[in-house]
């Protein structure tokens, strides 16, 4: 058995039931009334109905940043930026934490227009906790070995590779002569990369002077499973753990590193229930805190796992999701939220065959 994991389930063989883990694929009705309109599957006919949870049931709130938060332009959405400025206004001790794969300096600019400074932070996917002052309070940083080894593979096949620290991210290789520019796409989800290729950065991490918290490989989407399969097949003795934000992206983080282990944590700190937390997200690297929080909401434009392991739906990244769905919640007398929302759903507490985390 090799130390491989993924999170991708495109990529695994179901092999068991998790707890609470519902089923369906997403259901397009209007939010008319307090109570989700109720999905009828196929297979095993009607059930009951899932209410919204009340203001009161929600202590804390957990959120995805690029895709969920950020439309795709990495920008707040109105709505959003709204709802949750009105939740800082009569709620101020409720904790709004952002789990991310991004580092915090990528993140500065939100937790000041949210008003979130207060807060701690999830980066790298939990890899890194950062508290209030953006100072690290945990981190499960990558055997240097194995980071060498990926980019070495990397640079052989003609793949770019984006190493992250915890305050910038080095350029370790780039893909020559493809079809999409992959150094911008990787600066529009963190700004802060610097190109390393011609400096002595891959030796201080190899003497463990510069910690890597994260793995960034952006290719062309349909190589992804090939990727996949050539890092299981080179090191099928090192313990890591793969993951998507997007579907043209693998990052690989320490192998027990997760949303749901910063879920945890931030629990712990506020002394907090799992059951009053609402997490936000739209990637399968959300997946694992939709399944240890009380309520999980995924974006309209999500990858189809975090979708069918979601207790609930909003509108899009695009459309200020995030905003509309809190504004039910917080705010149910505000103009906007008595709209008929189509996105928003309920799905049922069925099992649904595990996809996340399957060791090969």
């Amino acid at each position: 058995m090799s130390g491989f994991r993924s999170t991708s389930s495109s990529f695994s063989t179901p092999t068991d039931t998790p707890r609470d883990t519902p089923s369906g694929s997403p259901l397009a009705t209007p939010f008319d009334t307090p109570l989700a309109t109720p999905h009828d599957s196929p297979v095993h006919g009607p059930t009951s109905t899932r209410p919204l949870p009340t203001a009161d049931d929600i202590k804390m709130i957990l959120s995805d940043v690029d895709g969920t938060l950020f439309t795709d332009k990495h920008e707040l959405h109105p709505r959003t930026k709204n709802a949750i400025r009105y939740i800082r206004e009569t709620r101020p001790d409720l904790p709004i934490i952002p789990v991310t794969g991004k580092q915090r300096v990528s993140c500065a600019g939100l937790f000041k227009d949210l008003d979130i400074e207060c807060f701690p932070a999830g980066c790298l996917h939990g890899a890194i906790i950062y508290d209030n002052k953006g100072h690290v309070e945990r981190q499960h940083s990558l055997d240097p070995a194995f980071v060498l080894g990926v980019t070495d593979l990397m640079k052989r096949h003609n793949k770019t590779t984006m190493l992250y620290v915890a305050d910038w991210v080095a350029m370790a290789s780039l893909e020559a002569g493809g079809k999409t520019d992959w150094e911008a796409v990787s600066r529009g989800f963190d700004p802060c990369v610097k190109d390393a290729r011609q400096t002595d950065f891959l030796q201080k991490v190899s003497d463990g002077s510069e910690k890597i918290g994260k793995i960034f490989l952006p290719m062309d989407e349909e190589l992804v499973p090939e990727y996949l399969d050539l890092l299981r097949a080179e090191f099928p003795n090192t313990p890591f753990k793969t993951t998507r934000a997007l579907p043209y992206i693998i990052e690989i983080v320490a192998e027990h590193v997760d949303k749901s282990v910063a879920l945890d944590y931030f629990c712990e700190k506020y002394r907090i229930k799992p059951e009053n937390v609402i997490t936000f997200g739209d990637g399968e690297n959300d997946c694992g805190m939709f399944r240890a929080a009380g309520y999980s909401v995924s974006m309209a434009n999500a990858m189809p796992l975090p979708k069918a392991t979601a207790k609930y739906a909003t509108g899009s990244n695009n459309e200020g999701g995030v905003g509309m769905f809190l504004d039910r919640v917080f705010r149910p007398s505000h103009p906007d939220a008595a709209l008929p929302v189509e996105n928003l759903k309920s799905l049922d507490a069925i099992p649904h065959p595990e996809g996340v985390e399957i060791v090969v």
